[in-house]
């Protein structure tokens, strides 16, 4: 058995972005537009690793820095609107990962294709990013 790799099922890990405390994130290759460059305003399925402890979410990689591209009085709570958490816990083994991620349906296309914030500073819309 493999130790659990995220890119082996399907992420990439984001070379420009990292929670604080060295742990890796990692985003859902599926769409051309993911490169391994993070884009605070893209939803999409996002995964972060520390160890074996993983989680797995549907949304912005980081609702604070979104926030913070709007100028809007009132603004919402970017991560209670925009993000959806999938799993949280210890994945081990590429074989573990394999039947999690089937069960949350993430290949299936069940979330789609990623999304992106647009309108900054003054207006906020969501923008289904086209299949070149």
């Amino acid at each position: 058995m493999q130790p659990f790799d995220p890119e082996s099922a399907g992420f990439i890990r984001l070379r420009n972005f990292q929670i604080p405390v060295g742990v890796d994130v990692y985003e859902l290759r599926n769409h051309a537009v993911v490169d391994g460059m993070v884009d605070v305003l893209r939803l999409n399925i996002y995964l972060s690793k520390d160890g074996s402890f993983v989680t797995i979410w549907n949304g912005l990689v980081e609702p604070m820095l979104a926030e913070g591209q709007f100028e809007i009085p009132d603004l919402p709570d970017f991560h209670d609107i925009y993000c959806e958490r999938l799993f949280r816990g210890y994945i081990e083994f590429n074989e573990d990962a394999l039947v999690i991620l089937k069960a949350l349906r993430i290949d299936s296309g069940r979330h789609g294709v990623p999304q992106r914030l647009a309108g900054a500073p003054s207006d906020l819309r969501c923008e289904t990013l086209l299949h070149p």
